[in-house]
C-alpha cells in the first residue's frame, strides 16, 4: 500500500512538473449557498483574488447541478460584466444574462453530469465525483499565465476527471472583483464515473 501511495504521489508530482505548474492558494467553502443573495455575499468575500474567481465559477457550476435556475444566475454573476448581455428574461439576474456562446456552455453541464462536481478536491471517477469537505478548488499557474498585476491571468483548475488541468482566464472587473472571462475548457466532458 505504501508503494502505491508513493507511486501516486510521484505520478502526480511528475504531472505538475510536466505541465510546469505552480500551485496557488486553495479556496474552500463550508457549504453551497441556497440563494443568489448568499452567493453574492460569498462572492464579495472570495472573488478578491484570481483563484477566488475560479472557485466562484466552480461553485456556481456545482449549484447548477443541483438547481439549474439558481446555478445559472450564479454562473452569470461569475462571468466578467462586459461578457454579459442586458436581459429582462426570468433567467436574468440584476438585469443581465449570459451571452449566446456562454449559454451554450450550460448545455454541456446538462450533457455531462459529472462536470458540476468534477473540479472539487477529492472528486474523481472512482468515487462518482463525490467531493471531500470542505468543498475546495485547487488552481495553478504556468510561466505563460500572465501577471495578475495587469488585472488578467490564466489559471488551471485541478481535476481528476481529465489528463490535464483545465484553463480559465480571469480578469479584475469594474467593481474590483475578479471574474471569469474565458472558461469554455471547464465545460468540456470528463472521464465517466465508475
Amino acid at each position: 500500500m505504501k508503494r502505491i501511495v508513493s507511486l501516486l504521489l510521484v505520478s502526480f508530482s511528475v504531472s505538475l512538473v510536466a505541465q510546469n505548474l505552480t500551485e496557488r492558494k486553495p479556496v474552500s467553502f463550508s457549504s453551497e449557498p441556497t440563494s443568489i443573495e448568499e452567493f453574492k455575499t460569498i462572492q464579495a468575500a472570495t472573488a478578491t483574488s484570481p483563484e477566488g474567481a475560479a472557485a466562484m465559477l466552480v461553485l456556481a457550476m456545482s449549484m447548477y447541478g443541483k438547481n439549474p435556475e439558481l446555478g445559472r444566475k450564479a454562473i452569470v454573476l461569475s462571468i466578467l460584466s462586459k461578457n454579459r448581455q442586458k436581459s429582462n428574461k426570468p433567467s436574468a439576474v440584476d438585469g443581465v444574462d449570459l451571452g449566446g456562446s456562454d449559454s451554450y456552455l450550460l448545455g454541456q453541464l446538462d450533457k455531462y453530469k459529472m462536470l458540476p462536481n468534477g473540479y472539487w478536491k477529492g472528486a474523481e471517477p472512482s468515487n462518482g465525483y463525490s467531493p471531500t469537505l470542505p468543498l475546495t478548488v485547487e488552481t495553478y499557474t504556468n510561466p505563460y499565465s500572465g501577471d495578475e498585476a495587469t488585472g488578467k491571468i490564466k489559471l488551471f483548475v485541478a481535476t481528476k476527471g481529465a489528463s490535464s488541468y483545465r484553463p480559465v482566464s480571469v480578469e479584475k472587473d469594474v467593481d474590483g472583483l475578479w471574474r471569469s472571462k474565458e472558461m469554455s475548457s471547464l465545460f468540456v466532458g470528463m472521464m465517466p464515473a465508475k
